[in-house]
């Protein structure tokens, strides 16, 4: 796991070392969090290829980074792990390559070097890497399938630069970095920002499963796909047999306990996390070291539960206590989050990093299961208005206002659900979306120049066509969570917190293989309409005694929650009193400082109606905004 940032000039550039070099080499020592272990920078005609290592295999000085292959034809920037590389060495030997490490990288080399640009789909793992071949004069920059680590491009006439991070082109004093406006009205009204687009017009992501390639003296390079989701959905007619499901999970856990060094457990006590817990207890071959986070709120503490499953499997639990949120840690998890991120778990999770960075440098994470096997109660909501909308004669909105009538406020919630998804039956499930909070609302922060600026809409429903050709309509949320909530918001909050802490997190349920088998039969996955994530209760039930597995499948989900708006008011009411003050809105020149003062004061009055999910996006976006103006620091 590690850190890349790079250069591939397109012409001769008088000044290079000034212009390039020199800012890549402030910025490479700037991110050495992402990498503590060793620095490296090759340079050669115009091409500078830098990386930072976090040590997982292969200790020694072997794995330093950028790699050479044997024959010197190939250099490599790297940020990953391959988790299948010894198989592949072992069949790349067979074709006749020879190996001087015992790294994962070098096998990457040589299978590029056999397949070409297929090389991508002989690798399982997680990677963002860049692949420089000095006889073509050509460049590879690849992405893994599912985005988990992150890669990003700025690309002019002059120069390619490159980076994990989009913080570090600022060090580059003649990139001219604008804020995307379209960008910005993405992220205020879904809390991120959905690639490949970023917060910068000219800061572009590789995406998932994707391949650029640009060889040296072309104006521009190309993309190849070679990895695409939608060639897996539908593929099956019958559902998958729980021992399926059971192989799949164990083989990807097994890939993701190859390491040397020690691997610990995020350990919510949920059924994700308490499911992987029996994996590592059947397959680590030691006693296996759980990590769990108490909060002194009741109503969001779970380490009760990671306590029960932790006593239940032996395990070594070591129960994390987060102390108060401080404006320092809230601004170095923005700082982390690198573009403007309004997931608050950011902060919980930013200091869980430090904490688990002291015991261990990789944990295995529960990411992905809530969107592979039906988690999260949206899911099923729609399900429920895709029955309701077969009903004659209006029934399903009958029905609604019948609920309404009732007035009695446990139907609230599914009330209010079954609202927010209403047009579910006529737009294939964007409304999951556009009801969490609509472009037009969003327009109305802006100023008037920007309120004419594109929405998310019509890229989201891109993906809706696409996906209802391969398998109809009712499972379209999912498809979107996968494709743009998961690499864009959940998995970009676990890697910048953790490798802020020079941690890496693993992510079993995202497993390539596993990802396809599921997706061949989604569309008649999870009959059950009224419970969640059937086949993972079912192997937690086999795996886990009675009582326990009892305990933890049949709780109500529980996502990590946090008091956004109570630190708001409290420990960071300094800050956001500075920002959202009338003197620091007039000087942002996105925001419209009266609708978003007046959004202010209203939530301060407690007003009935007040978007407190816009106010905490706001928040986000103006102290990312404070720091972009300084730079980052790195100027």
């Amino acid at each position: 796991m590690c850190g890349i940032i790079g250069i591939i000039s397109k012409k001769v550039i008088k000044n290079f070392h000034s212009d390039y070099f020199d800012p890549l080499s402030h910025a490479l020592d700037q991110m050495e969090y992402r990498g503590p272990d060793n620095k490296g920078v090759w340079m050669e005609d115009g091409i500078c290829l830098g990386h930072r290592r976090l040590s997982i295999i292969d200790l020694s000085a072997d794995g330093n980074q950028p790699f050479h292959s044997t024959c010197e034809r190939y250099v490599i920037v790297f940020n990953g792990e391959i988790f299948n590389y010894q198989e592949l060495k072992s069949d790349l030997k067979k074709l006749g390559h020879i190996f001087r490490t015992e790294t994962d990288t070098e096998v990457i080399l040589a299978a590029f070097s056999e397949y070409g640009e297929h090389f991508c789909k002989v690798l399982r793992g997680m990677f963002a890497l860049v692949i420089y071949d000095r006889k073509e004069k050509q460049v590879i920059f690849a992405r893994d399938r599912l985005g988990k680590k992150p890669l990003f491009i700025v690309e002019n006439e002059e120069v390619i630069l490159f980076s994990s991070e989009i913080k570090f082109f600022h060090a580059f004093k003649n990139i001219a970095l604008d804020i995307d406006e379209e960008s910005l009205l993405n992220f205020l009204s879904l809390q991120y920002i959905p690639g490949p687009g970023t917060i910068y017009k000219k800061v572009r992501q590789v995406s998932p499963g994707n391949i650029y390639r640009y060889t040296l003296g072309k104006t521009l390079g190309e993309t190849v796909t070679y990895w695409n989701i939608f060639d897996y959905v539908g593929q099956r007619k019958e559902l998958m047999e729980i021992e399926e499901i059971d192989s799949l999970i164990e083989k990807s856990i097994k890939y993701r306990l190859i390491a040397n060094v020690d691997i610990g457990l995020l350990l919510s006590g949920g059924i994700d996390s308490s499911l992987l817990a029996c994996y590592m207890k059947q397959l680590a071959g030691k006693k296996v070291k759980a990590f769990t986070v108490g909060f002194a709120d009741k109503s969001i503490d779970e380490s009760v539960f990671a306590k029960k499953v932790a006593a239940a499997l032996d395990l070594d639990l070591v129960n994390l206590r987060l102390g108060d949120i401080t404006v320092d840690n809230f601004s170095d998890a923005i700082y982390h989050a690198d573009q403007p991120l309004g997931d608050s778990a950011i902060i919980p999770t930013y200091l869980i990093a430090k904490s688990i960075s002291q015991h261990v440098k990789v944990v295995l994470s529960g990411e992905g299961a809530d969107e592979l096997f039906h988690g999260y109660d949206h899911y099923r909501y729609e399900k429920y208005f895709y029955q309701l909308g077969k009903l004659p004669f209006g029934g399903a909105n009958a029905l609604l206002e019948i609920i309404s009538g009732l007035g009695v406020r446990k139907f609230d919630r599914i009330r209010n659900k079954l609202r927010s998804i209403e047009s579910f039956k006529y737009d294939t499930g964007v409304s999951r979306w556009t009801s969490i909070l609509s472009p037009e609302l969003s327009c109305n922060y802006l100023t008037d120049s920007l309120k004419n600026t594109g929405n998310y809409t019509e890229q989201f429903n891109g993906f809706l066509q696409n996906f209802g050709k391969k398998s109809g309509n009712l499972e379209s949320s999912l498809m979107l969570d996968l494709l743009t909530w998961l690499p864009d918001d959940l998995l970009v909050k676990t890697d910048r917190m953790m490798m802020a802490c020079s941690v890496e997190a693993r992510t079993p349920f995202l497993d390539h293989e596993l990802v396809e088998e599921v997706v061949k039969s989604s569309s008649h996955f999870n009959n059950n309409l009224f419970q969640s994530k059937n086949y993972l209760r079912q192997l937690l039930k086999k795996k886990l005694p009675a009582a326990v597995s009892e305990l933890i499948s049949n709780r109500p989900k529980q996502g990590f929650e946090t008091p956004k708006l109570q630190w708001i008011n409290s420990s960071l009411s300094e800050l956001s009193s500075y920002l959202f003050s009338e003197e620091n809105l007039k000087k942002n020149p996105y925001l419209n400082s009266d609708t978003v003062l007046t959004l202010w004061n209203n939530s301060k009055k407690r007003m009935p109606g007040t978007n407190y999910r816009l106010v905490w996006n706001i928040f986000c976006f103006l102290e990312w905004y404070r720091q972009h103006e300084t730079k980052f620091g790195l100027k």
